[in-house]
């Protein structure tokens, strides 16, 4: 899964790129791509079903979607449009796909107040489904699934009944599903701890302690800029605490008892720990004083710059802030020049849990009552649910030159020498997204084939145990991977509690700040208390009455 920032949340089902519903307004850029005329496909096409088991329909499914998400239009549109020939030519489908540089909440905003969007939207989260459905703007499709689309039920399996409403389908999800890889992790530079000996760690403050010794190996960089053992970036108390606080023994922050009680880790004695293992850090001079203030390029672009001997939160961005950059930018780049992904855990917790799964999927695809043929969405929301159609989808265009597989005589084969660029990490990228791979997804499975139960949805994620360092940061991290579907809750945009949900995250970030940037352990602890006090006053006890209450629901309703 190439998890870079630079494809993460990769676009989701999709053949042109269109600049929006024709009606719409907007000030920002949207993706355009004339529309392809069908009436010649029309009278020729056959029903028939062609070699990839899609039964070729007689008139042509077309539709538009938005993929909800700030993602670059012409980027898009340069992705979109060999598999969108390749979807028109084969299977007598033309999507259009909709794409802005809006923030996804914006423009979800801006199309439900006007009333301009499109017949499909895919990666909304369930909260916003939750508000589109009660103003009447989504199709309830389960009798549409029932009659048209089994291979939803089929391969969804228990998953299903948990998508349900009040025994009604308004949703589907897109990337459903999971693979046995981690996904979080603590990050240390490779090649300095190699210069180490690459000493033996296992706790937090063990793991801190060698990033201290390699950072006092290499004070500065060779242009002379001072070094950090650690860095994030903004907001750290998602992108970095969720990960810290697995250290803990913490699920995705929350510490969840025998019975379903959920606390959030600032009301445990873990969180109050992972606070002062911060502060240490910045006591030191050794945490990235920008690292509260950090855009992602900002953090990147030290790490490149050989300023930062570690990191905590996702794999991939230790890969395309290290050595994805090295190989490119470094004439005498060697393999070992990387950050490794590693585990550490703290002494008084049963486990760390790192990269907690949610099966269910956190992006839903909603057909929207501008649906002018919703039954013939449906179809093709069956197909892409499939085996084939996951590979097709995932994998881009198959049988040309520059394709990663092949499809012959109803089979899958992969192209040798790019699975070989894989597994000596140098496979082109964007040589890949042209093929349009992962460009389409709206409810297809990132998790394995069941035809063959070992196909991954990723092309990259096929070969993990022929790739050297693939395979060593999933030994590294094999025991720190937990199933959190039943905990990954979000609350609802139209349920008032979600307002003290924004406002307590904002002042989450602010004021932990302050206790990690305290001047001495003593005044961090005053902080963090001042903290403690002040989130649970803002509502935080009323989310873990209403998580802990969802929760409980859903261990009795999904299991």
């Amino acid at each position: 899964m190439k998890k870079t920032l630079r494809v993460m949340l990769s676009a989701a089902l999709t053949m042109s790129v269109v600049a929006g519903c024709s009606t719409q307004k907007v000030d920002n850029k949207a993706s355009e791509t004339p529309k392809t005329t069908t009436e010649t496909k029309t009278e020729t096409a056959k029903a028939a079903t062609n070699e990839f088991g899609w039964e070729v329909p007689s008139k042509p499914i077309e539709f538009s979607y938005y993929y909800a998400d700030s993602i670059n239009p012409d980027k898009t549109k340069k992705n979109s449009d060999l598999m969108h020939k390749f979807l028109l030519e084969k299977f007598n489908v033309n999507i259009n796909k909709i794409t802005f540089d809006a923030k996804k909440e914006d423009k979800l905003n801006l199309m439900l107040a006007s009333g301009d969007y499109p017949e499909v939207i895919a990666n909304m989260d369930e909260a916003t489904v939750a508000k589109w459905v009660a103003q009447g703007k989504v199709l309830e499709i389960g009798p549409m699934v029932d009659k048209l689309a089994p291979n939803v039920k089929t391969q969804l399996g228990d998953l299903y009944k948990t998508y349900l409403t009040n025994g009604k389908l308004y949703a589907l999800p897109g990337y459903w599903g999971s693979l046995p890889i981690p996904d979080f992790s603590a990050h240390i530079r490779y090649d300095y701890w190699k210069e180490l000996g690459t000493p033996k760690f296992e706790t937090p403050d063990q793991y801190y302690d060698v990033l201290k010794k390699i950072q006092e190996k290499h004070p500065k960089n060779d242009k002379g800029e001072k070094t950090y053992a650690l860095s994030g970036f903004a907001p750290v108390t998602e992108k970095i605490v969720p990960t810290l606080a697995g250290m803990w023994g913490l699920k995705d922050g929350n510490k969840i008892s025998a019975d379903g009680k959920i606390t959030h880790w600032i009301n445990t004695p873990e969180g109050l720990e992972l606070t002062l293992f911060m502060n240490k850090i910045y006591r030191d001079g050794l945490l990235d004083p920008d690292t509260f203030i950090n855009k992602y390029e900002n953090m990147k672009a030290k790490m490149s710059t050989d300023r930062v001997m570690g990191f905590i939160g996702a794999w991939w961005i230790g890969w395309n802030a290290g050595h994805e950059v090295w190989q490119k930018s470094d004439p005498n780049w060697n393999e070992e020049k990387r950050f490794m992904q590693v585990s550490a855990k703290a002494a008084t917790a049963d486990k760390a849990y790192l990269s907690g799964k949610n099966s269910r999927s956190t992006g839903m695809t909603v057909i929207t009552n501008k649906a002018k043929n919703p039954e013939e969405i449906v179809k093709w929301l069956n197909y892409s649910v499939t085996d084939t159609g996951t590979r097709l989808i995932g994998w881009g265009v198959p049988n040309t030159d520059k394709s990663v597989w092949n499809f012959k005589d109803g089979k899958a084969s992969f192209v040798e020498s790019q699975k070989q660029a894989i597994i000596d990490s140098k496979f082109d990228y964007d040589a890949g997204d042209l093929l349009g791979m992962d460009m389409y997804n709206l409810v297809t499975s990132q998790g394995i084939t069941k035809d063959d139960g070992k196909s991954a949805y990723w092309f990259d994620q096929n070969f993990n145990d022929n790739a050297k360092w693939k395979k060593m940061m999933n030994d590294n991290l094999k025991d720190t991977i937990y199933d959190n579907t039943v905990g990954d809750i979000k609350i609802p945009a139209n349920d008032p509690l979600a307002i003290t949900d924004k406002q307590v995250k904002d002042l989450l970030e602010s004021q932990w700040a302050k206790a990690v940037m305290s001047k001495t352990e003593e005044e961090s602890r005053s902080n963090y208390a001042a903290l403690k006090e002040k989130l649970n006053a803002a509502g935080l006890d009323k989310i873990e009455k209403y998580k802990t209450d969802e929760y409980q629901r859903r261990l009795k309703e999904w299991k």
